[in-house]
């Protein structure tokens, strides 16, 4: 592509009405965006917990708490409530604390206590749901006892042995009793409350779940122009794109091939496995059934490799499984779409890292490849070997 023709890509682009509209709600005010709160836990939590409290100046009494223990007394892991306790409750005397003992969110009532605890990028670590679990029922005995694990999707957690026992709830519940009260209760409340209400409304959706008009929008200007986007986001200086060439290479010259790529992730298997396996995945942009990821951008503060089985052909996906199960490094994947059977996670910030000079970012890519080198060998020998 020369210049001309990547300004023409750019000059159609702008001049789209459907690009103009999207620059135009991107300038509107929002309080949330202006806090940069859309990715972060602890901010959502604290403003869940204002949301929660009947006894706040938000104006809004007990409905949004009301609705959300609706949603948890339906589950049946509530033990001894049913939905319809939610609306009789007595919540004059209800306690809402932050980070007790490191739990997210607590809710207090008369005769039950709610644990929430709010994962947004990461997932649960270090067996903290089975802590937090023990503590409340130490520390509350005489109470119900209702475990939440909020995500934006309601995944479940990555301990499964605590599915039994925590709720998996997601920000599209959150929303959705948002939108309930802005449709029915807009005449209720003061103006101000309402603004806070939307904007953290199209925080959720725009920014958290991708599932507002605008993310809608937003894909059909990229389909009508995707040759100009597509050049203007691999050239972007951010951290993702900065850092990608550093662990590509590092990568090529430990003797791998590079597999598919996204925004922060470098994926990588062997020449012969690409040969060999057939693309029949679901799920990454070049179909591959099996790769070793690197995540260098997502997680805050670590680069996590893992070697991934993704969705796909189920028969290949159980020789992909058998074929490591036997190795040492094999750990039980804990997904069930998508298989990570080996897992290990590094300390690195990547906007640090990518604000440092070149040799030392080489320096310290070039450790973490040669770190996992070896277990890479023998992960993919052991898949070699099997589809011989």
């Amino acid at each position: 592509m020369n210049i001309d023709e990547f300004q023409g890509l750019v000059g159609s682009a702008i001049a789209d009405p459907d690009f103009e509209r999207i620059q135009l709600s991107l300038r509107e005010p929002n309080i949330f965006r202006a806090l940069a709160i859309s990715r972060r836990e602890i901010r959502h939590s604290n403003f869940l917990a204002y949301l929660f409290d009947p006894h706040e100046n938000h104006g809004l009494r007990d409905i949004v708490l009301r609705k959300f223990l609706r949603d948890i007394f339906a589950d049946t892991r509530a033990e001894g409530r049913t939905l319809f306790d939610a609306d009789i409750l007595d919540l004059r005397e209800i306690e809402i604390r932050r980070e007790w003992r490191n739990i997210d969110l607590l809710i207090i009532l008369q005769e039950d206590v709610i644990a929430i605890e709010n994962k947004v990028d990461s997932t649960d670590h270090s067996n903290q749901l089975a802590r937090y679990r023990k503590i409340i029922e130490d520390s509350f005995q005489g109470k119900r006892h209702h475990f939440v694990y909020l995500t934006p999707f309601g995944n479940d957690p990555d301990d499964q042995s605590e599915s039994d026992f925590w709720m998996n709830y997601s920000y599209i519940q959150i929303a959705e009793i948002l939108e309930r009260i802005l449709t029915l209760y807009h005449e209720s409340f003061a103006e101000k409350v309402l603004h806070y209400l939307r904007d953290y409304l199209t925080t959720l959706k725009r920014e958290l779940l991708m599932n507002d008009d605008l993310n809608d929008l937003a894909v059909k200007v990229y389909q009508s122009h995707r040759a100009a986007f597509d050049f203007i986001f691999e050239n972007r200086p951010d951290p993702a794109s900065q850092l990608y060439p550093f662990f590509e290479k590092a990568i090529v010259d430990a003797g791998f091939v590079m597999g598919s790529r996204n925004k922060g992730y470098a994926r990588f298997s062997s020449k012969k496995l690409f040969d060999s396996l057939p693309r029949s995945g679901r799920g990454w942009p070049d179909h591959e059934q099996f790769l070793i990821e690197v995540d260098y951008y997502w997680y805050k503060k670590s680069v996590v490799v893992k070697a991934v089985i993704a969705p796909g052909d189920d028969a290949l996906r159980e020789r992909l499984l058998d074929a490591v199960s036997d190795l040492p490094l094999y750990s039980k994947p804990k997904g069930k779409q998508w298989m990570s059977f080996y897992i290990k996670k590094f300390t690195f910030v990547a906007e640090e890292v990518a604000s440092e000079e070149e040799p030392e970012i080489k320096k310290k890519i070039g450790k973490i490849v040669s770190d996992i080198r070896a277990d890479a060998d023998e992960i993919l020998k052991a898949i070699e070997g099997a589809l011989n």
